[in-house]
């Protein structure tokens, strides 16, 4: 079976690469002229140059393949036009080259995410059947990108998953967590402890989307994957006890958060480079429930969740330390 992947540089496309090679598949990565392809190196998969903007590179790319996972993605602007061009522009491009490429994939899926459905409203976590609210231009555009998907559901077979925060070995984005931990000796937390969020450990998500893509009865569906809902304090409780440490606390209050996410908004404007702490992430951070159930996902695909969070946060600071991305005390 050959398989492409878009975004195989990144996190989760990276990992995806993996389970796909472990499944025995012939894997091709998608990949932008910047790339840096370093992550790819060595385990036999042949790279293709294209980019999502240009609609020529992708018909010359992306024929001949079983399935096509569509996992690359803007995470990060400062203005609404740039998610819209890459998350649903460059979807819809992706898809018309792979339908023009002739004989249609047995599945095309696309990787969305939680964002596109938006927080819960209440402590009951979202289901597939819940009405999408999202709550940023981040999260409007990867909805975005799932409608164009699904509107060309009638002439090739398509599926939908939507990881909520998704965390394990090679995530840049919880490295600041775990660094100014060791920092101060305690887990920063934005918001009330007791605040839900839903987490997937990226091995499991990867097992996830696999499923999803081999599953006829998945075809035309959306599916959360997911690794468990867990509190602040809980999530504190596992940092600290992967980075061996006694369990303890920073509770920012919230004028101080929105403080630091007006602080980073102006940094990026200043300097261009995109900020972890932003207006926008310091808004999601606030939510008290960023959560979503994955029954469908067990009852349909037969997935099931393979990574606790502790051991989950224990195995990314383990990567974290070995490869000097985190240095000891």
């Amino acid at each position: 079976m050959r398989a492409l992947v878009t975004g195989a540089t990144g996190f989760v496309g990276g990992h995806l690469v993996e389970r796909l090679l472990g499944e025995g598949m012939s894997v091709t990565c998608l990949v932008r002229e910047t790339s840096d392809t370093s992550v790819l190196a060595g385990l036999g998969v042949e790279l293709r140059t294209a980019a999502l903007d240009d609609a020529d590179s992708l018909r010359e790319a992306v024929g001949g393949f079983d399935y096509v996972f569509h996992s690359a993605g803007l995470t990060r602007a400062r203005k609404r036009a740039p998610y819209f061009a890459v998350n649903a522009g460059g979807t819809a491009r992706l898809a018309d080259a792979v339908l023009a490429a002739g004989e249609p994939p047995r599945r095309f899926v696309y990787v969305s995410s939680l964002a596109a459905a938006g927080p819960a409203p209440s402590a009951a976590p979202l289901t597939e059947e819940d009405e999408p609210r999202p709550r940023d231009h981040y999260g409007a555009s990867k909805l975005a990108g799932e409608r164009e998907t699904l509107a060309r559901a009638d002439r090739m077979p398509v599926t939908i998953v939507r990881p909520p925060a998704v965390y394990g070995p090679r995530d840049t984005n919880f490295l600041p967590l775990f660094r100014t931990a060791l920092k101060l000796g305690r887990v920063p937390v934005v918001g009330r402890p007791t605040k839900q969020v839903a987490f997937v450990y990226v091995t499991d998500l990867a097992e996830g989307i696999l499923r999803a893509a081999q599953r006829e009865e998945a075809a035309g569906r959306t599916y959360f994957i997911g690794s468990g809902v867990h509190t602040m304090t809980e999530v504190a409780e596992a940092v600290c006890g992967a980075l061996e440490m006694p369990t303890k606390r920073l509770r920012l209050p919230t004028l101080a958060a929105r403080i630091a996410g007006e602080v980073g908004q102006l940094k990026w404007a200043l300097t261009g480079k995109p900020q972890i702490v932003s207006r926008r992430k310091v808004r999601d951070m606030l939510q008290p429930y960023w959560t979503c159930s994955w029954a469908r996902a067990r009852e349909e695909l037969g997935y099931q969740q393979a990574v606790t969070l502790k051991e989950g946060m224990k195995r990314t600071a383990r990567w974290y330390f070995d490869n000097r991305w985190l240095r000891k005390r």
